[in-house]
């Protein structure tokens, strides 16, 4: 029954429920197509990104993400990049943002991931209290990037006057600021966990942690444009699922995790992809809100020079509702076995 030969050749004859059988198959395929998305990391060093575990421990294509990630460098070529639509969502850093809004930029931050100021102030050996940072050369990031805003803060919470007590040379990023200390062209500069970790190697040691000092500030964080996520909030709340489960992935698979940032950083050394791992692992927050009072300080810190800084609502830099939806209906604390 069901079956029809008819010239020799064999027909299927389909039930009602069997058509509509077939008609939810080709549905569900259909709408379990991944979308196509392009999203960015802003830095080589082991540790920041979220994204490569995102990428390659499969949560973006759990959450029906075909995910393209380009490594764009910088905080500011990163919002950049989002401001000119090149990147729907992407990494960045709180300063660029900030800059960015204030300028009219259509954008908002949607997760923070270090949400302290997560930088050591590494000096030549001769530097032993901030005292004799007086005088000396310091390299620093381009303006706008948040480790010439660490940089900056740093000499400032140990009393010193980057404007007036040292000079700051813009020289770019980790490895230019390391060279630059090795040839003895700047005496100080900041760096993160891996840049402490290459810096102590070549000689030269912290002067002070100032993760220790637990300054509020989106170090980095995920950032859209508002549009974006007014028009397609959907992606974005998957997305955001995606990195909280990477998060978690992060955090609890050691062994992975380092076998994820040696291939995108293409650091061989195991001490220093070793000690990323523990700091951000001990930094990363389960729930990670872009952190309100750290765009406060950046804003504090602006208003000197941009008015509009000062009359600035540091609310409207920021949307928590994907973090908040993930963490209100226990999603976060299932991860955890809460």
């Amino acid at each position: 029954m069901g079956q029809k030969n008819i010239q020799g050749r064999k027909w299927t004859l389909l039930v009602p429920g069997q058509i509509m059988g077939l008609i939810f198959l080709s549905l569900a395929s259909f709408l379990g197509a991944a979308e196509k998305i392009n999203t960015s990391y802003i830095t080589i060093t082991p540790g920041p990104s979220l994204i490569w575990v995102a990428k390659d421990a499969g949560m973006f294509q759990k959450q029906g993400l075909d995910a393209t990630i380009i490594f764009i460098s910088g905080s500011v070529r990163g919002i950049q990049a989002i401001l000119a639509g090149e990147i729907p969502i992407g990494e960045g850093g709180g300063p660029g943002l900030a800059s960015a809004k204030l300028a009219g930029g259509d954008l908002v931050a949607i997760a923070g991931n270090i949400n302290v100021l997560p930088y050591y102030l590494v000096v030549h050996p001769g530097i032993k209290k901030p005292e004799d940072l007086k005088g000396k050369m310091g390299a620093s990031h381009i303006a706008g990037t948040t480790a010439e805003f660490a940089l900056r803060v740093g000499l400032k919470r140990m009393g010193l006057d980057p404007a007036k007590d040292v000079t700051l040379r813009p020289l770019g990023g980790t490895i230019d600021r390391m060279v630059a200390l090795q040839k003895g062209i700047v005496q100080f500069t900041v760096a993160t966990e891996a840049g402490k970790v290459m810096a102590e190697k070549l000689g030269f040691p912290t002067l002070i942690d100032l993760a220790t000092l637990q300054i509020p500030f989106p170090q980095n964080g995920v950032y859209a444009s508002t549009r974006f996520v007014r028009e397609r909030p959907e992606i974005v709340r998957r997305y955001v699922k995606a990195y909280v489960e990477a998060i978690h992935f992060f955090k609890t698979r050691k062994e992975d995790t380092i076998r994820i940032m040696r291939k995108y950083s293409r650091v061989e050394d195991r001490k220093t992809l070793e000690e990323a791992w523990e700091w951000h692992a001990r930094y990363f927050p389960e729930a990670p809100y872009p952190p309100l009072e750290g765009y406060r300080l950046i804003l504090q810190d602006m208003a000197a020079t941009v008015p509009k800084a000062a009359k600035a609502n540091a609310g409207d830099f920021i949307d928590t509702r994907f973090v908040k939806e993930l963490e209100d209906s226990g999603f976060i604390k299932s991860l955890y076995g809460k």
